[in-house]
């Protein structure tokens, strides 16, 4: 160990050559690890000027907080610095864990910040320092540590979730058994101390479970009579589902677990608190006020919308198609599609300027191939690339089924489907997962069981972001509390309508957002969250573009309840978020989405209005809009050769142009006119050991044309 341990240093201490610290020049310096074991190790460095210590630990070189060692910064200041940071899991090779990056944060008794050898900028110019924990000693001694992390907070009548994460630091890969008090899956899987014990404790080893049945969450050893969890080459995060019944006596308790592995046996205490789950919503009567900067707001939304609307046509003219996700030019992320609905519903009904055609081919500009990739793929992606709300707002303007087949695929296919993890750093995820359940539903689809499950682990992820715990020590981007929220009073309207209001959303959300205010806000000298507060130079002017995907929250409070600090909150965010360090025309499609994606209902319910834009009453049947996208080539499908082919989402003609220079020079005949999706076409009269340029070419049935970007092959 302690061999490996100075080749590690040895290695880093050569890494951090050239590096600097961010903020006061040459303040931090000798960056180095001592002590690194399968669980911890030492990071130490030296300042020049006393000053406070602290450690971010990422998982990536994104430098988005994993965890903050400690949660709040040592006051101690000092120039020699040295923190343990544990809780870190053994190294495995090609899975990625053990694998972590780090960088420090010390700031003098005057208030200056100081960074080092970050964190990295969007340029790639200050890399984080690598660092891996030993591997696991599989011929050792078995030794295995359990981890925890979730909310200490419980409702009465209500799902509380935490999670486990065995750890194998020495030993060979074994089962992990659960002690099944009272029997196999029958909620005995652990034993509850408190004030009475009908508190149900149900182990579960498959977060990703896409089903709701408890037998699916473990695996059964009949002769010992056990449940217990299959454990591969990797460490496993695994969690318990707490089943508070509506008559348990609200206190502290304490779940015991026992599990074994490998001959050894460990007790894995977890305390919580059972609360009283609200019966109503307590509000005072309250009045709306003007709401600054809206007409700043009203601006921008008609002057960005027309921008990244003729963007998006240019790239269609151009022959440039973008996977319907990723390019952050087309306004995709944020639901765009959503945006432009609600720019449709605003202008139209608030302004008198009605202009249905435009608005709705700038939203199906986006939904339309969006819808047909999400069911090409069976929305096999990123549960941050699940965007249902537009899609829905579209099909009850125009019926066009395409869109509830992608909302369907949404909600019951793909990651969207799995249950997910208790950790404030996929509330964004959850909350995403959430919406196309709810959406889903409202399309008519029957309510899936999975959404109660996701619906508890999101109020378990606020919860922890109230409480400052977990993984993440409550360092979670703001925009993401947001997110959560919105999907929380999407929940609650929800949850109303099907006459079994749920009670706990407010009193989270509050608890979370106030949190949220006391931490990150900046202002007034510098009116905006801090979306990194370990960033230097800061990037708050920019940043405050993503103030209006939090302003909802505050918004959804003050209208439930009246509360004037909440309200207040809610202006401070929306005023301010066209504080822009440059023009904020110059920002990118994805911000233009980002910041009005919520801002229609943050405006509604500040003026005291409870209608979502996002519910069907809002959206009503307008007639059968024409489809005016043109049908985009599948992502990266055109093969380029004497026969050329392609496919399109929708059905449409075929025809290549094709030359030896790009003013091309002949073309073939246009075909499948009665549409297909799948194209090919063979070029008459090329000449060998030849490169070509061609096009593809195609018209849909609506007489939509398109073409695909310039592309060249080369005959034998």
């Amino acid at each position: 160990m302690y061999k490996f341990s100075i080749l590690l240093m040895f290695v880093l201490a050569f890494s951090c050559v050239g590096f600097s610290s961010t903020g006061l020049p040459n303040e931090i310096s000798n960056i180095h690890f001592e002590n690194v074991t399968q669980t911890s190790v030492d990071v130490v460095w030296t300042t020049a000027h006393p000053s406070t210590s602290q450690v971010v630990l990422t998982l990536d070189t994104t430098y988005d907080p994993h965890r903050l060692i400690p949660a709040i910064a040592d006051p101690a200041l000092v120039t020699a610095h040295r923190v343990t940071v544990d809780h870190l899991a053994p190294y495995r090779a090609g899975t990625g864990i053990g694998q972590y990056y780090i960088y420090v944060v010390s700031v003098t008794a005057g208030g200056q910040m100081s960074t080092a050898p970050g964190p990295q900028t969007g340029d790639g110019k200050n890399p984080l320092i690598s660092m891996r924990t030993l591997p696991t000693n599989f011929a050792g001694t078995p030794n295995m540590l359990v981890y925890t992390s979730g909310p200490t907070r419980a409702y009465t009548g209500h799902d509380m979730y935490f999670q486990v994460q065995p750890i194998l630091v020495s030993g060979p890969v074994a089962h992990l058994y659960i002690q099944n008090v009272g029997g196999y899956n029958n909620g005995t899987d652990g034993v509850v101390t408190g004030a009475v014990n009908n508190i149900r404790v149900h182990y579960s080893c498959l977060t990703g479970n896409k089903t709701t049945n408890d037998a699916n969450d473990q695996w059964l050893n009949r002769t010992l009579g056990l449940g217990y969890c299959y454990m591969g080459n990797s460490d496993p995060r695994h969690e318990v589902r707490l089943r508070v019944p509506a008559n348990a006596t609200p206190g502290p308790y304490t779940v015991t677990l026992t599990l074994k592995s490998n001959g050894q046996t460990v007790s894995v205490p977890y305390s919580f608190t059972v609360v009283q789950t609200p019966t109503s919503v307590q509000s005072v009567p309250h009045t709306p006020t003007t709401i600054p900067g809206l007409s700043t707001w009203e601006t921008q939304m008609v002057t960005l919308g027309n921008k990244w609307c003729t963007f998006r046509d240019q790239q269609d003219a151009n022959g440039i198609f973008e996977p319907p996700y990723g390019y952050e030019g087309t306004a995709w992320y944020y639901d765009g599609g959503r945006v432009f609905e609600q720019i449709d519903d605003y202008t139209s009904g608030v302004l008198n300027q009605p202009n249905h055609p435009h608005w709705q081919h700038c939203a199906q500009a986006i939904l339309y191939p969006y819808a047909y990739y999400v069911v090409d793929i069976h929305a096999g992606m990123g549960m941050w690339k699940i965007f249902s709300a537009g899609m829905a707002m579209n099909y009850w303007r125009t019926h066009l089924s395409v869109m509830t087949d992608a909302v369907d695929e949404e909600a019951t296919h793909g990651l969207g489907k799995s249950q997910g993890y208790i950790d404030p750093l996929y509330v964004r995820e959850m909350a995403y997962s959430v919406n196309a359940l709810i959406t889903n539903a409202q399309l008519g689809a029957p309510v899936e069981p999975m959404l109660q499950i996701k619906i508890d682990k999101l109020i378990g992820m606020m919860i922890m972001t109230a409480e400052g715990t977990g993984s993440t020590g409550g360092e979670v981007h703001p925009f993401m509390i947001g997110l959560g929220a919105d999907a929380l009073s999407r929940w609650y309207k929800f949850s109303v309508a099907a006459g079994t209001p749920d009670y706990r959303v407010v009193p989270v959300l509050k608890s979370a957002l106030d949190t949220l205010w006391a931490t990150n806000w900046q202002g007034p000298t510098i009116p905006t969250m801090n979306y990194n507060r370990f960033e230097l130079p800061t990037r708050t002017a920019d940043d405050s573009v993503l103030n209006n995907l939090v302003s909802q929250g505050y918004a959804w409070l003050w209208y439930m309840t009246g509360d004037e600090a909440s309200q207040q909150h809610a202006y401070d965010l929306f005023s301010n978020a066209f504080h822009c360090g440059k023009d904020c025309y110059d920002l990118n499609g994805k911000v233009f989405s980002q910041n009005f994606a919520l801002s229609f209902d943050t405006v509604r319910l500040l003026q005291n209005n409870g209608m979502s834009y996002t519910d069907p009453a809002s959206n009503i049947f307008d007639g059968d809009w024409p489809v005016t996208t043109p049908p985009e080539p599948k992502y990266g499908s055109i093969v380029g050769g004497s026969t050329v082919t392609w496919q399109t989402y929708v059905l449409a003609s075929s025809q290549v142009v094709y030359g030896t220079t790009t003013a091309y020079g002949m073309q073939t005949a246009v075909s499948d006119t009665s549409g297909v999706l799948a194209h090919s076409v063979t070029l008459p009269g090329l000449l060998p050991a030849t490169t070509y340029h061609f096009r593809v070419k195609s018209v849909d049935m609506m007489g939509n044309a398109s073409q695909s970007a310039d592309q060249t092959f080369k005959t034998p």
